[in-house]
């Protein structure tokens, strides 16, 4: 027989579709972080405090996925049937490696994450057509943990050897970017993030990561515009406004430039492929 999921408190409970998570008593007692992952156009509220006299909120929409103390409150935002997932982050899925990385993963943020967006599709897909159970919920908890862990924990103070980059200092120029997809970015505003004057920034990001800083946040705008692409359905030209273009001429040169085919035919590909 089936185990649904959430249908015993040892399993099933840390991947949770948004409407059930938001009333789930024994998801918010755990401890640690959740992973909050908006789909459609629900937009989730979520606040809480870091101590006494601190206060926090945030607004997630897709295709933004945002890391929240596990006592935060969270609800949706107008959306009597918020779509979407919860998912309790467990800091031991890596023994003791993952235990030191999950104290350097911030709290509280907002943030863009591609391999995030597509586990949250598959999670929606298996759901729907009822072929997901709670071991198989808490299978994908896990790999999210891991890639978590990996990704915004491990190692995050460490320099790379010859790298004056920290891979800390790396995830808060993603986490930046990121946050102010829409914006124009520059440089020195990257620079300023790790203390760096913009010259000696643009030779160490360079150094550690293979690309240019300018480069790097146009690759990240296109990224940006194919997941919104793939995922929702709003006009081309806000499509490119959200991802930071300044024209949408400019946002169909750049997009063809780097990926062989213009929004409009990677949209109807897409919707051809999912169809």
């Amino acid at each position: 027989m089936k185990q649904e999921i959430g249908s015993t408190p040892q399993h099933g409970l840390r991947c949770q579709p948004m409407n059930i998570a938001f009333t789930d008593s024994w998801l918010n007692s755990m401890q640690g972080l959740r992973l909050v992952i908006p789909t459609g156009c629900t937009v989730a509220g979520t606040a809480g405090g870091d101590g006494p006299e601190i206060s926090r909120s945030i607004l997630i929409s897709a295709p933004f996925v945002a890391i929240i103390p596990v006592g935060a409150q969270l609800a949706a935002v107008a959306d009597n049937n918020p779509a979407g997932w919860v998912i309790a982050l467990k800091p031991g899925v890596l023994g003791q490696v993952s235990q030191l990385a999950f104290d350097v993963v911030p709290r509280w943020s907002r943030f863009w994450n591609p391999f995030l967006r597509e586990a949250a599709g598959t999670l929606t897909t298996l759901h729907h057509a009822d072929l997901i159970d709670a071991a198989c919920a808490d299978a994908f908890a896990d790999v999210v943990s891991v890639h978590v862990a990996l990704r915004y924990g491990h190692c995050a103070g460490a320099a790379v050897p010859d790298m004056p980059l920290t891979r800390q200092m790396l995830t808060r120029i993603e986490a930046f970017v990121h946050e102010h997809i829409a914006e124009t970015i520059l440089v020195g505003q990257l620079a300023v993030l790790v203390h760096m004057s913009a010259s000696n920034f643009a030779r160490a990001f360079k150094t550690a990561t293979g690309t240019p800083p300018h480069l790097y946040v146009t690759l990240e705008r296109v990224k940006f515009a194919r997941t919104m692409l793939c995922q929702q359905t709003p006009p081309l030209v806000d499509v490119g406004a959200r991802a930071g273009f300044r024209t949408q001429q400019h946002f169909t040169e750049v997009f063809h430039r780097y990926t062989g085919v213009t929004p409009r035919a990677y949209r109807l590909a897409h919707r051809t492929v999912g169809s």
